[in-house]
């Protein structure tokens, strides 16, 4: 998933989910620049595209595609960028694809440190589709299983399970597909399974490329938890709104740390050395908590997990909602008295 941004200073890095976390990382960019940035050519991927196995799943108002990797968008085919597949629609039907354009802009990142003779080491496993299938060596994931739980005319849930190279780490996605909702639930869970121990400082962000309707300008806010991307579909005369939120349990344990809204530079990885991380949310993140934000964002949420035990597990929760932007609606006028 690569991209190419314009800023006073560029580095580069390889394949950042496409679009999602990208390969040439801005070191300097103010949101009015941002605003005005042109789409970006896509970079040289790491391995030919392969197809990513998934399945589509069509709701009352939503459909979604989901990949054995544990991420949204799928094509089944090798197809050059931009032939129509399935991450995420609303209103159902191709036209209104909105994770992303040109690559299927979902991923995730695991860091965490294990015990060794030199003291406590730094790892990172990630994984976006424009990596390519299976996972190449470098994300250091290996999948596990891509299973159906159930599909009925009420609930759709599909269950995946990826394991980090070192197999300190299983990392299982269970994504909740209501079909009469407008929403996606995935409860991420990450287990210790205590092969070297402890493991410490634990981060697991989710990273979303919202281009609503195909669009790569947006309108983008957050709050301490949420990223929300809106746009103006002239066609249907309707501002749509994505979102995506992270949630945890009612003690606030695992909680969300961070919400930035600037993920390019997110994670960087470098094909001379495969020993960087990235556990900062990068050299330009961005906030917009009093006011809206234009421009072609891309979220990621943070949760902060510490400290995990040998043989234990953290769970968290990430929902991925549609619907219609709050506006005044004549028709609807005086229902609320």
């Amino acid at each position: 998933m690569e991209r190419k941004k314009k800023a006073s200073a560029l580095v580069v890095a390889f394949g950042l989910l496409g679009v999602l976390l990208v390969s040439i990382v801005v070191q300097m960019l103010s949101p009015d620049a941002m605003a005005k940035l042109p789409e970006s050519s896509q970079a040289a991927s790491l391995a030919p595209p392969t197809p990513i196995p998934g399945v589509t799943y069509t709701g009352m108002y939503i459909r979604i595609g989901l990949n054995d990797g544990g991420t949204f968008g799928w094509t089944p085919t090798v197809v050059p960028y931009g032939t129509p597949g399935t991450g995420f629609q609303f209103p159902i039907g191709a036209q209104y694809e909105s994770l992303a354009i040109y690559w299927w802009g979902e991923g995730y990142v695991v860091a965490y440190k294990v015990k060794t003779a030199k003291g406590w080491v730094d790892n990172i496993a990630f994984w976006w589709p424009e990596l390519g299938w299976p996972p190449p060596a470098v994300s250091r994931i290996v999948p596990v299983y891509a299973k159906q739980l159930r599909n009925d005319t009420n609930r759709a849930i599909r269950e995946v399970r990826v394991q980090t190279v070192d197999k300190v780490l299983n990392i299982t996605f269970k994504f909740s597909f209501p079909k009469p909702q407008k929403y996606v639930l995935l409860e991420t869970k990450i287990t210790n399974n205590g092969v070297m121990g402890e493991v410490r400082d634990v981060l697991y962000k989710r990273i979303v490329d919202w281009d609503v309707h195909k669009s790569i300008m947006n309108m983008w806010t957050n709050d301490a938890h949420a990223a929300y991307a809106t746009f103006y579909n002239r066609t249907l005369d309707r501002y749509i709104e994505m979102s995506v939120s992270g949630y945890t349990s009612a003690k606030l344990t695992n909680a969300v740390s961070y919400v930035d809204l600037f993920a390019w530079d997110d994670i960087q990885v470098s094909l001379i050395d495969t020993k960087v991380t990235t556990r900062h949310p990068g050299t330009m993140d961005i906030q917009s908590h009093n006011m809206v934000l234009p421009g072609d964002g891309n979220a990621a949420v943070y949760y902060d997990l510490g400290n995990m035990a040998a043989r234990t597990t953290k769970a968290v929760i990430t929902v991925y909602q549609a619907g219609w932007h709050g506006q005044y609606i004549p028709e609807y006028q005086g229902l609320g008295h």
